[in-house]
């Protein structure tokens, strides 16, 4: 690609910014299919002549929404996170383009963009690491051959390391060598002309590895995207949160159109949370497989934790049988079927115990996870009801969650953060002050008696975590429903 006339591109911010809760939709922003340029004339704008430029807001950490000015004139008003203004036309030369929080005429951010005919220019607002900066992406504004279609890739996102960038058939394997390999950081007030892959028209993957990953391990797939015919589309790294991925692909088309292009890849986490259970092994068969000694899961699972760190492992979407099996075996103890949703996050537990009837049986039990980040400076706790005996006066209860005050020597309840939860039950999030929390259960409204203790478990509680808390075994183990199970009543913490 000829060099453009494009030359230093300088921003300067001032102070620092803190978060923002805008954050961009893990699928869709406006485009109602994962059609690269499908939802208008991606060559609209295109004319192989007079220079044109447009702002991207990608900067999650600014605290507030931009007004625009280019060259003196409004250039966008309210311009969000994740949002994308039309071309407009600019003279060969130099343009300047002023971030002000809307609202102010107080200049944030200041690029000085040298731009020259034959290219059109994007300028992303980003997050720099400590504060916000700018990065210039050139592309060329001639028409893209018939039958064919242009992708073009620029990295805005300093949190996020080198990465080698494959796109193949959907069902491809990963091949030797990357279509873009070691993408980083475009830099903090950058301007880069992105080499532009022409391709034909048709579904295509695109997949990304650290890059220089010997491993290849995937740490991104997008799944099945679409590249229509004519279309000129850049795709900017963006960091994300809540996502297997710590980026995703914001796909901007020459015409504005908006697609966000996520992570497709599913979180997944298993527990044995089954009181009488031992050790197990687990398998998530595609297609009706059978378990396969060669192809689990996670092995050897005890009763009461989590799988072994990562806590997440990755599967694609796609119809599974969960499948836990005493360990070493393949014989299926419990399982069930579910569906992976492309890009979300479950756990699934064991609970219950063999030989009960419902709802005491020994299942699996489903959760979806929410891994979003707090709001700033809190937590997340989310509470798991997986006791299958806890009970008032020989009738099943729900529980609350509380918190305890014990100075001196009495105990008292302070608070209840989660209320009424049943068995085989998980709470919404709770967002929660960072800190040191004495917690406790107690059956649904009552104050005693406070388990596992009259004293509680303490949880400490740091800002940006999500916690899931497990109340796992009987509280009255060896004795009715719990006689096979010898495990008392605990909390088990999981960190999402």
């Amino acid at each position: 690609m000829q060099t453009p006339v494009a030359g230093e591109t300088s921003a300067t911010a001032q102070g620092g910014v803190a978060p923002r809760r805008r954050r961009l939709a893990p699928w869709l922003l406006l485009c109602a299919s994962a059609l690269l340029g499908a939802c208008g004339n991606g060559n609209s704008t295109l004319s192989g002549a007079a220079p044109q430029l447009r702002i991207a807001d990608t900067a999650f950490a600014a605290p507030t929404n931009f007004d625009v000015q280019v060259n003196g004139s409004a250039g966008a008003t309210n311009l969000g996170y994740g949002q994308v203004t039309a071309y407009q036309s600019v003279s060969a030369g130099t343009a300047t383009v002023k971030f002000e929080p809307t609202g102010t005429t107080t200049t944030a951010l200041t690029a000085t963009v040298a731009v020259g005919n034959g290219y059109n220019y994007t300028v992303f607002a980003v997050d720099s690491g400590t504060t916000t900066s700018t990065v210039t992406a050139a592309l060329g504004n001639v028409a893209v051959p018939s039958g064919q279609a242009q992708i073009s890739f620029v990295h805005t996102a300093a949190s996020v390391g080198a990465l080698d960038i494959f796109v193949t058939a959907p069902t491809a394997v990963l091949p030797a060598t990357p279509s873009q390999s070691a993408l980083a950081y475009a830099g903090n007030a950058s301007s880069v002309s992105p080499i532009p892959l022409s391709l034909a028209s048709g579904d295509y993957r695109i997949r990304a590895i650290a890059s220089g990953d010997s491993t290849r391990a995937i740490v991104f797939d997008s799944g099945t995207v679409t590249l229509v015919a004519g279309a000129n589309t850049l795709l900017a790294v963006v960091p994300v949160t809540g996502s297997a991925a710590a980026f995703n692909l914001l796909s901007i088309g020459a015409d504005g159109t908006l697609l966000t292009i996520a992570d497709q890849r599913v979180q997944v986490r298993v527990g044995n949370f089954a009181p009488a259970n031992g050790s197990v092994d687990v398998y998530f068969d595609a297609n009706g497989a059978g378990n396969a000694v060669t192809a689990p899961f996670t092995t050897v699972l005890g009763q009461g934790v989590a799988s072994s760190a990562p806590a997440y492992q990755d599967l694609l979407p796609g119809a599974y049988h969960a499948s836990f099996t005493v360990s070493g075996q393949t014989a299926e103890l419990v399982g069930s079927n579910l569906t992976l949703a492309g890009g979300s996050a479950v756990s699934v537990y064991a609970a219950g115990i063999s030989g009960q009837p419902a709802p005491d049986n020994l299942q699996l039990l489903t959760v979806h996870d929410d891994l979003r980040a707090p709001p700033a400076g809190m937590a997340k706790l989310r509470l798991v009801n997986l006791a299958p005996d806890i009970a008032v006066a020989g009738v099943a209860s729900n529980v609350d969650l509380v918190t305890l005050s014990t100075s001196g020597n009495t105990t008292s309840i302070v608070s209840r953060v989660i209320v009424n939860l049943a068995y085989l039950g998980a709470s919404t999030y709770v967002n929660l002050t960072p800190g040191a929390y004495t917690l406790a259960l107690v059956p649904a409204g009552l104050s005693t008696p406070v388990l596992p203790s009259t004293a509680g478990v303490t949880l400490n509680l740091t800002a940006g975590t999500i916690t899931t808390l497990v109340v796992s075994g009987c509280e009255v183990p060896g004795t009715g429903i719990c006689a096979a199970a010898a495990t008392p009543l605990q909390f088990v913490t999981l960190s999402d």
